[in-house]
């Protein structure tokens, strides 16, 4: 695989051991594991030998069931490698280091993308070396076999951002509300300043892979995510693969047209999502309601202000954020129809704040999907730094996750560094 930093944990076979040890924190012993990964015991007995040996494995105690010999117990050690996420988001630039279990250990939020993505790409590898600073992280050595005496490796950085970018070529190249950054090597760029291994993908794709990453979901599920920020994107996932599309632009749903004729877009349509979902459009609906947001208020505080107004029980923000859920389901509506999912995840950096009222009219418009015996609609759990937590994910799951393909056609690709 392009991108891997862990040629020794690079086999299908180990990556399904360490994930069948992965999603047992409490600990799980190998006879389970040969029974989870049908592998047989004499090669669960030389993997787990060899990931205790490279740490990435610890015994966790015995456990005793039934008559016989007590079972030893095995974990993973989490903080043994580490994944850094950068989201580049509209408002902000935000940074996370996290464990194998995608659990932030340390994170910083940056200044907006600006109109010199060079500084803003130097800015953000200081951060990095910062925080792997901050937590005694260190870069893998650059001979294999050296180890990591006892010391945090970092894998690489996983990049998301908004469409449209090329994930293959590392190459943002027309993002929305981030003007400056137009055919942008990030890839290269961060790699450079980094000396760690780099992937982009899109921040839809981030955020449902940092999902699957850190809720364990059912490998039989199909998962639609709704991402609501600046504007509204959407990602589905089947067997923990996000689909992404021939390249990467899949689940681009602004101008998804929800029945609606009393407004014009100006892609000549009537009634398109966007116009009811983006955020501008809505921070001046609120302000039409007697919200109070100056002229110059950036996104996230507009966001976080019409939430709080509405938890005071101000009718207008109230009624505002009702009707962007209620154009959200009008558009899960049809997505239901097209996907067919079995989970739908509403997340994102702006959703925390619109959640306690968007949510129910979203309830309300698939009542007939969840009488099917789905999933309730839920809101994501990864909170404000989802965006930086997914991409971390994202490179998780290319070197860990044994599904993930090498290199396969419109999937992200790193670019070797060092080997661990």
């Amino acid at each position: 695989m392009r991108g891997s930093s862990m040629t020794d944990i690079g086999a299908y076979n180990e990556k399904l051991v360490l994930q069948m040890i992965r999603e047992a924190p409490e600990g799980i012993g190998q006879a389970e594991v040969v029974r989870r990964s049908n592998l047989s015991r004499q090669a669960v007995s030389l993997i787990t030998r060899r990931l205790l040996a490279e740490g990435l494995v610890e015994t966790a105690g015995r456990q005793v069931s039934g008559r016989g010999k007590p079972t030893t117990l095995l974990r993973v050690v989490a903080d043994s490698r580490l994944a850094i996420g950068v989201h580049l988001d509209p408002a902000y630039v935000s940074v996370v280091v996290c464990d194998l279990l995608a659990r932030p250990l340390a994170g910083t939020r940056l200044p907006a993308p600006s109109a010199d993505p060079a500084q803003d790409i130097r800015q953000i590898g200081e951060a990095i070396d910062q925080l792997a600073a901050r937590i005694d992280a260190v870069r893998p050595p650059q001979q294999p076999g050296q180890g990591r005496n006892g010391r945090r490796l970092l894998l690489g950085v996983g990049i998301a951002a908004p469409a449209a970018l090329d994930s293959t070529t590392g190459v943002v190249i027309d993002p929305p509300w981030i003007p400056g950054w137009r055919n942008v090597a990030v890839v290269d760029a961060l790699q450079a300043a980094t000396g760690l291994p780099c992937l982009l993908d899109k921040d839809t794709n981030a955020v449902l892979t940092g999902e699957i990453w850190t809720e364990h979901l059912p490998s039989d599920e199909t998962v639609l995510y709704i991402y609501v920020g600046h504007g509204v994107g959407s990602a589905v996932s089947g067997g923990r693969q996000v689909h992404r599309g021939g390249t990467t632009q899949a689940g681009e749903i602004g101008h998804l047209p929800i029945g609606r004729a009393d407004c014009r877009c100006t892609c000549g349509r009537h009634g398109c999502l966007s116009l009811y979902t983006d955020a501008l459009p809505l921070m001046e609906r609120a302000r039409e309601a007697g919200v109070h947001l100056p002229a110059d208020t950036p996104v996230p505080h507009a966001m976080e202000a019409i939430g709080k107004s509405a938890g005071a029980g101000h009718p207008g923000a109230c009624s505002v954020i009702r009707e962007h859920g209620a154009a959200l389901g009008e558009a899960l509506q049809i997505l239901v129809g097209i996907h067919d999912p079995d989970r739908i995840i509403v997340g994102g950096p702006t959703w925390m704040h619109l959640r306690e009222h968007g949510m129910p009219p979203i309830r309300e418009a698939l009542a007939e999907w969840r009488q099917q015996g789905r999933a309730e609609p839920d809101s994501s759990r990864l909170g404000n730094e989802a965006g930086a937590v997914g991409a971390a994910s994202l490179f998780l799951d290319q070197e860990l996750a044994p599904e993930t393909p090498t290199a396969a056609a419109g999937q992200p690709v790193g670019r070797p560094v060092a080997a661990v």
